[in-house]
């Protein structure tokens, strides 16, 4: 096994000798990682300081971003810096964006080689690992649809006055502008994953839990893994908490109680590289257990309504059975 960053290594679990080498190329890795997202935001910081100081205050008080869509002053006067408006929101929105980004790279501790590792036992095990990185292409496409407005803006090609429609379109632009950088943003943290694709809308999101201190001791803990499910359904469904506790408790699965922040039910695992597939297979059975039971007890909920629904207007007939209720009195236990 090279301990080499040049290339991705090959890491192995299998004895104590190579876990710890395998943690240690780990940690060399995350630290060079975390180095490079340092200097990319101080090469971001120094192009936002150069063009603030040497593009951007010689014109502020004409251009200063709070007269951005005020107006009658780009028809008679024009802008002092071509491209002004252009320019700068993109320059801003765009470091903004890179610098909370490479933080979050740098705060995420898989590395190359542990990406390779995983997505290498999750091929043996029949599934496909993927990289879900979405933040990046609507930052992209919001900050495009922002710019081809600023642009005619600056080029005069779209100019305002006091009129109800154009201070209605000022407002709208301006939150459409914070809305464009802060939604990606939101992204990020929420929506750039490592996950597992089970099947379409289902899905295995890895997360890596991960000690930086220096241990001579064998740990096995050090490093693992964290698998949560996709969204179930919600923490206030009476059957499906019961179906998730039954299965969790079957699985030996990790029961946490959902936040108020995400009322939502998921099934969770933890497993250390060396165990990775069966307890990865584990929650794909639970993920399989769920479907079964939850998508056919609310078959039968449908059936059942839909055959106790003409009891509401004409009465339940004398030939019909009471137990084909149970069922309903079941799910409100």
């Amino acid at each position: 096994m090279r301990n080499s960053l040049k290339s991705v290594v090959e890491l192995n679990f299998e004895d104590e000798q190579g876990f710890k080498d395998s943690v240690k190329i780990i940690r060399s890795e995350y630290i060079k990682k975390a180095l490079k997202s340092i200097l990319y935001i101080v090469i971001v910081l120094f192009v936002a300081i150069s063009y603030l100081l040497y593009g951007y205050l010689p014109y502020i008080e004409r251009n200063f971003f709070t007269n951005l869509l005020a107006t009658e002053s780009f028809r008679s006067e024009g802008n002092g810096f071509p491209l002004n408006l252009t320019l700068s929101w993109t320059l801003f929105s765009t470091c903004i964006f890179l610098i909370v980004y490479f933080i979050r790279v740098s705060q995420v501790k898989f590395t190359p080689s542990l990406i390779k590792y995983i997505e290498r036992e999750t091929k043996h095990a029949g599934f496909e690992f993927i990289k879900k990185i979405e933040s990046v292409g609507l930052f992209m496409v919001l900050t495009a649809v922002s710019i081809v407005i600023l642009f005619y803006i600056d080029t005069r090609v779209i100019w305002f006055n006091n009129n109800l429609w154009s201070i209605f379109f000022q407002n709208s632009f301006f939150v459409y502008l914070l809305i464009s950088l802060i939604l990606p943003i939101v992204f990020i943290f929420r929506n750039d994953k490592f996950a597992i694709k089970i099947k379409d809308n289902v899905f295995v999101i890895c997360n890596l839990h991960y000690n930086l201190r220096e241990n001579k001791d064998y740990d096995p803990n050090l490093l693992g893994i964290i698998l949560t499910s996709n969204r179930l359904c919600s923490k206030f469904d009476k059957s499906g908490k019961y179906i998730h506790s039954k299965i969790s408790e079957n699985r030996w699965l990790i029961r946490n109680e959902p936040s108020t922040i995400s009322p939502f039910l998921h099934f969770e695992e933890y497993s250390v590289p060396f165990n990775f597939q069966k307890q990865f297979l584990n929650i794909v059975l639970a993920l399989n257990e769920w479907e079964n039971n939850y998508i056919s007890n609310f078959a039968s909920l449908n059936y059942h309504f839909l055959n106790t629904y003409p009891y509401i207007n004409y009465g339940r007939k004398q030939d019909e059975k009471p137990y084909q209720l149970i069922y309903l009195k079941f799910l409100n236990q």
